[in-house]
């Protein structure tokens, strides 16, 4: 065996790494107070927010493109690289002084943005290619075992060890035990960035460790118009050749209606619990107990994945789904109402998995990320019109009843409406696919 040979065997070990490190963040459970802390106003959390899933819509399938034009890995490097300049922009954050932290900000989000759509496709394209064509769909699974096992791993660290070192008396007395000093607030807010500084150095150097699968992109000495003009075509041969594969589509709008529910619901899902009158500082052992089931069920979903076509796997889990949904709407206080949501909690891993896992096998090497790149725009999208529903549906009902939004009965009142909206677009997306394929023949 070569030396190529034998690095490109450690692609998808270094894949697993990368997945690791660029999104385990320090910062995530105290992400909504580190904005705030900074001096900023929901009202501008919420516009930062809009501006990072532009840029994510905008460059997605344009890196996508660029990765199967000029090269997987260049995209992955350049990923890790602009997660660096994203953190240090965190780092380097005056506090105290409003107008430079929301400028640096809305650079921080553009730069998260950019780095996002780079890696979204091609660090999975760039793994998946590097075992041989004949081994990609037994060998697939099992890395996505072993990312998943990792990944909850990495949550759990990542996320009790962020809000500690966040907490300004935490580490006060940390130090203290040791001697030192007490340091101030504006010092304790800045650790969690540091960490995830690091790590994006980490990043670096982990991906300089892959290799380009086959005989990789060959270097081109043509200017930057051609090769833009040349990724161009390949959006749009992409595209087309999408709309006509009714596997891939199949796929695609399949994780358009699951994600885009099951998302939604997570990123509420502070508010769910608020409902059933659990109180705040039982929510990271909830997330915690979340990582925990995701060591359990990631062998579950190898094996699910390896005996078992798609109808079969999305058939079971949009019934976990609707079941997880209808318990959501039934809002049972205390504990009983977590646990009825345990299987939505858990749906997004299996959904995720399953849709990274069937996609890949009907997708061929040449146009990999492009078209890999189309799921995350999709489901990107997807999401936010969902979240604009959502906004609208809570309106809505706030106009119909008199109550506030912050009333926790509006989101009461606007959660049974979601195991029928899922049902109907379900119902919707199977009849269109149906049709499709008597019309395609």
């Amino acid at each position: 065996m070569s030396e190529r040979e034998e690095r490109l065997g450690k692609n998808a070990g270094w894949f697993i790494w990368f997945r690791l490190l660029f999104n385990c963040r320090f910062y995530y459970p105290i992400f909504t107070i580190l904005f705030l802390d900074l001096g900023l106003t929901i009202g501008e959390f919420a516009g930062l927010n809009v501006i990072w899933a532009i840029t994510i819509v905008v460059a997605e399938v344009p890196s996508g493109a660029l990765a199967d034009t000029l090269g997987r890995r260049k995209l992955v490097v350049f990923a890790s690289w602009l997660m660096v300049a994203e953190m240090l922009t965190l780092c380097l954050m005056p506090v105290g002084n409003h107008d430079v932290v929301l400028a640096l900000f809305v650079l921080n989000r553009i730069l998260s943005g950019l780095a996002e759509a780079a890696a979204s496709g091609a660090d999975e394209a760039l793994a998946y290619d590097s075992f041989p064509e004949a081994e990609r769909a037994m060998q697939w699974p099992k890395v996505m075992a072993k990312l998943s096992r990792w990944s909850a791993i990495g949550f759990m660290i990542s996320s009790i060890s962020g809000s500690m070192l966040y907490d300004h008396e935490v580490v006060s007395r940390g130090l203290s035990m040791f001697g030192m000093g007490e340091v101030t607030k504006a010092v304790t807010m800045k650790i969690p960035l540091v960490l995830n500084l690091l790590t994006a150095l980490a990043c670096v150097g982990v991906v300089r460790q892959m290799v380009e699968p086959g005989d990789g992109v060959k270097a081109r000495v043509e200017g930057w118009q051609v090769q833009a003009k040349r990724a161009a075509v390949r959006i749009f041969e992409t595209g087309r050749w999408i709309w006509g594969s009714q596997a891939v589509l199949g796929l695609i709008v399949t994780g358009v209606v699951f994600d885009s529910v099951v998302r939604l619901f997570l990123t509420v899902a502070s508010n769910y619990y608020r409902l059933v009158q659990i109180e705040e500082r039982w929510y990271g052992v909830i997330g915690v107990v979340m990582s925990l089931l995701g060591l359990v069920t990631a062998g579950i979903m190898e094996r699910l994945a390896s005996r078992h076509g798609a109808r079969f796997n999305f058939g079971w889990l949009a019934v976990v789904v609707l079941l997880g949904l209808v318990g959501a709407a039934m809002a049972v206080p205390g504990w009983g109402g977590v646990m009825l949501i345990l299987p939505l909690v858990m749906s997004i891993r299996f959904l995720h998995f399953f849709l990274s896992h069937y996609m890949n096998q009907v997708i061929d090497s040449e146009r990999r990320a492009t078209a890999l790149s189309f799921r995350g725009l999709t489901l990107n999208l997807a999401y936010g019109v969902m979240t604009l529903l959502f906004a609208w549906q809570t309106h809505f009902i706030t106009q119909r009843t008199g109550l506030g939004q912050d009333d926790v009965r509006v989101f009461a009142q606007a959660l049974m409406w979601w195991p029928w909206w899922f049902a109907g677009t379900l119902v919707v997306a199977g009849v269109f696919l149906r049709m499709r394929r008597r019309v395609l023949g």
